[in-house]
């Protein structure tokens, strides 16, 4: 896992990637007044921009199930320890990409004061099989933690072999939370 701080009057140029994007997206939607490396207008744009730039696959070595992120994004949910909470997703098969492949994102936002508190996760099944949920593929996950002009990013990586049985049981269970403090 990696963590990053930064400040609001600090920029770093450094070559765009992909764990760029994806908080880049995180806090575009958490509306954090903050500089990123690529502006991007919607999330087909951001998808597609995925397929255009290199994914180190070797670093993903961690489990989906070894994944801290998710099993922090599930406590926190579950717990209803927040005044609001916002949930989006988007999915992506790109039609001029030589393989078929599909990318999803998801995320999570969380306010309670001024605090607020973002995760994000990037699913790519990079070459989808005949029965694309059964595919294998990656997920980057993305943890925002902002309060008083502060920002904290984590990054995760994980991989999984099997999409239905690794992946859509947490999509599943996140979907059932989120809409269970819908409710309250």
């Amino acid at each position: 896992m990696i963590t990053i701080s930064t400040f609001s009057d600090r920029t770093v140029a450094k070559k765009l990637t992909v764990e760029d994007i994806v908080s880049d997206e995180l806090k575009r939607e958490m509306n954090l007044d903050e500089k990123t490396f690529a502006v991007i207008d919607d999330w087909d744009t951001a998808l597609a921009s995925i397929h255009k730039l290199p994914i180190d696959y070797e670093t993903f070595t961690n489990r989906v199930s070894e994944m801290k992120l998710l099993k922090e994004m599930i406590d926190t949910l579950a717990s209803a320890d927040f005044d609001a909470v916002k949930r989006s997703e988007s999915r992506k098969k790109p039609s001029d990409h030589p393989t078929k492949s599909l990318t999803m994102f998801y995320n999570v936002i969380f306010l309670k004061g001024k605090r607020k508190l973002g995760y994000a996760a990037l699913i790519h099944l990079p070459r989808l099989k005949a029965n694309p949920e059964r595919s294998p593929g990656i997920v980057l996950a993305s943890k925002i933690h902002s309060e008083a002009g502060k920002q904290i990013s984590t990054i995760e990586r994980g991989r999984f072999d099997d999409f239905l049985v690794e992946v859509k049981p947490y999509i599943n269970l996140l979907g059932d939370l989120y809409r269970q403090t819908r409710k309250l």
